[in-house]
């Protein structure tokens, strides 16, 4: 008899988890992805051609020309003020980051401690997450309480009687001042006091991530370290910082990209009164670019200096 071989039939390719997991994840971002392609990389396009052109009204509208690095050159070296503008705010941003992050790691370290009314301190610290947004950060930019603060009388708070005032800005300052003996230190620790408020609404998503990190931290390990007898600091540096490591480079990246591009920075309102006219649109997209490069330079150098310091755990 001769022997019939029959071929087998190749068996169906199951999909791995991990490969289902990258196609729900690209489900999701899937809305970002086409508002990319089709809303701003359009638009960033478009601003490099107006960078490069110079811009002349018709009875249609508008219309570009070819100009080279004519308005780059303008910019840099015509345009008073924005080289200087950029300097000033890249200064303040330099005292900001450090402080920013301090506060936050250290309010979500108080936060993922069990103490009663955790949830609602929770949700008290998170409520800047939602005043740095939206309308309310437009009334935020009109004339209010924190307007009068930031003004060179920094506001008094008098006594119920009328006695005598509660708050003295000015006896606070002098008390720095002479506490710490150096005028140089005084004003940073003043600058910082004069910028609480604004600490406090720019924290509060670097908080929620540094949380979501120290909670992720298996519970098994600070039994394991309080058994063999080590002190809540040597549990922060063993454990605790290590194991969040990680997220301080994120939280880092985001805060130097948050606070360049924030509406208030002395730059970006720079750039946007230029953007107020229509013929100042080829020298205002110059800006926003030679701007752009200045962000990811920065953001390059801040990512070497602090990846050096994260300790990644296999």
């Amino acid at each position: 008899m001769s022997k019939v071989t029959i071929e087998k039939m190749p068996k169906r390719q199951k999909v791995s988890l991990e490969r289902k997991q990258n196609l729900y994840g690209y489900v999701f971002v899937l809305p970002v992805i086409i508002g990319l392609a089709l809303i701003y990389i359009p638009v960033v396009v478009q601003s490099l051609i107006y960078s490069f052109s110079e811009i002349e009204p018709t009875s249609s509208g508008f219309k570009t020309i070819f100009c080279g690095w004519d308005n780059y050159y303008d910019a840099l070296f015509v345009e008073e003020g924005f080289v200087r503008t950029v300097v000033e705010s890249t200064t303040g941003i330099l005292i900001q980051i450090p402080i920013i992050l301090i506060f936050s790691f250290f309010m979500a370290n108080v936060l993922n401690q069990n103490f009663f009314g955790k949830t609602f301190a929770r949700v008290v610290f998170f409520v800047p997450v939602i005043i740095s947004t939206g309308i309310i950060a437009e009334v935020e930019g009109m004339s209010s309480m924190i307007d009068m603060y930031s003004s060179a009388e920094k506001m008094e708070i008098g006594s119920a009687s009328g006695s005598g005032n509660v708050f003295n800005y000015a006896a606070l300052a002098n008390m720095i001042i002479e506490t710490l003996n150096n005028t140089d230190l005084a004003n940073i620790v003043l600058g910082a006091i004069d910028g609480l408020y604004s600490i406090i609404t720019s924290s509060g998503v670097q908080m929620l991530i540094f949380l979501s990190g120290l909670q992720s931290i298996s519970t098994s390990m600070y039994e394991a370290a309080r058994v063999e007898g080590a002190t809540g600091w040597e549990v922060f540096w063993k454990i605790s910082f290590p194991y969040v490591s990680p997220l301080i480079l994120v939280n880092t990246v985001y805060t130097v990209i948050d606070q360049f591009l924030k509406t208030d920075n002395l730059a970006v309102a720079f750039i946007n009164e230029k953007l107020a006219n229509t013929s100042g649109y080829a020298i205002a997209s110059s800006l926003s670019w030679i701007y752009t490069v200045v962000v990811l330079v920065f953001v390059g150098i801040v990512f070497l200096l602090v990846n050096r310091m994260v300790i990644y755990q296999d």
